[in-house]
């Protein structure tokens, strides 16, 4: 009887560490799965950031561009305060050249040229991209050329002729600075016909049919200026046909150009419904306000355009 008590007591007393070991053993496993779920979590919480960040991305992307396109529309219809809002509100963040573009072409067309010029200034600089300094210097000569300053408004088209040769814009401005100076209106058409040359042959300006707003009616104005008053008429009846109906500053601006032609060929009743066309489609705005400048200087608010 006493052995087979030890023999109990021995068992018993082995049976304690048993207990002990397992409940070890689970508190470990408890305390695993403890730091799974805090600090593993924080891990898995890290790893899920980063593969979001690309979805992300491309949602500010997607926003980005469709703010881009509903300034550009609002630019358009000659309703620049709300394309500044716009502009200066969820893309004033924004150093992206796009915008600053966006931003210049709503002053400019709005009549605030010298505040344009600044935004531009910028764009120039040699810090920039090439496509920035491009389309900074193309609209820089227009700026300028806004405010009288004909010597900046040269070296910018030429600065921006330089970097792409190919492209029109630059062309159109010297065309157009030559005919406001009222000097060589020969070199003048000839500008205006190579920018046109160069529209039709380059594919970037292929789906740019606002810049023919200027290169037709600066041709046209060239035209009448040396006395070939058919051709004048048909460049602004191709023009008509060519630019953007939907593009208001634009097309403001190739009614005065249009208007300034018929001046020059002696026709005020056609120059006073080119300029009063103008100035109906953008009344606020810098081509409506040199159109209505040209309407009371040269008393044309009566009248209908000749046939």
């Amino acid at each position: 009887m006493q052995r087979e008590l030890a023999t109990a007591d021995r068992r018993g007393g082995n049976s304690a560490p048993r207990v002990d070991n397992a409940a070890r053993s689970e508190l470990l496993h408890h305390g695993n799965d403890s730091r799974d779920s805090f600090g593993g979590g924080g891990d898995r919480m890290s790893i899920w950031w980063l593969a979001a960040i690309p979805g992300i991305a491309a949602l500010l992307g997607i926003q980005f561009i469709l703010v881009g396109m509903r300034v550009d529309r609002e630019i358009k219809r000659c309703h620049y305060q709300r394309a500044l809002k716009m502009i200066d509100g969820i893309l004033g963040w924004s150093s992206v050249g796009v915008m600053k573009v966006q931003k210049a072409d709503a002053l400019f067309y709005g009549g605030h040229a010298k505040e344009a010029e600044a935004v531009l200034r910028e764009l120039v600089q040699p810090s920039r991209s090439l496509a920035d300094r491009l389309s900074g210097f193309e609209r820089l000569g227009l700026v300028l050329l806004a405010q009288g300053d004909y010597p900046e408004a040269k070296r910018s088209f030429e600065a921006a002729a330089a970097l792409r040769p190919t492209r029109s814009v630059a062309f159109s401005g010297l065309s157009e600075l030559r005919l406001r100076e009222g000097l060589l209106p020969g070199k003048a058409l000839a500008d205006a016909e190579q920018a046109l040359k160069k529209h039709r042959s380059e594919l970037t300006e292929r789906f740019s049919s606002e810049h023919m707003a200027g290169i037709r009616g600066n041709q046209a104005w060239a035209l009448a200026l040396l006395g070939h008053a058919a051709e004048s008429q048909q460049a602004i009846e191709l023009g008509a046909l060519e630019i953007d109906p939907k593009h208001k500053p634009e097309l403001a601006g190739f009614h005065w150009r249009a208007g300034m032609a018929m001046l020059a060929i002696e026709r005020p009743s056609s120059a006073a419904g080119h300029f009063r066309r103008a100035s109906e489609l953008d009344p606020e705005g810098y081509y409506g306000g040199l159109a209505t400048q040209q309407l009371r200087q040269h008393s044309l608010d009566v009248g209908h355009p000749e046939e």
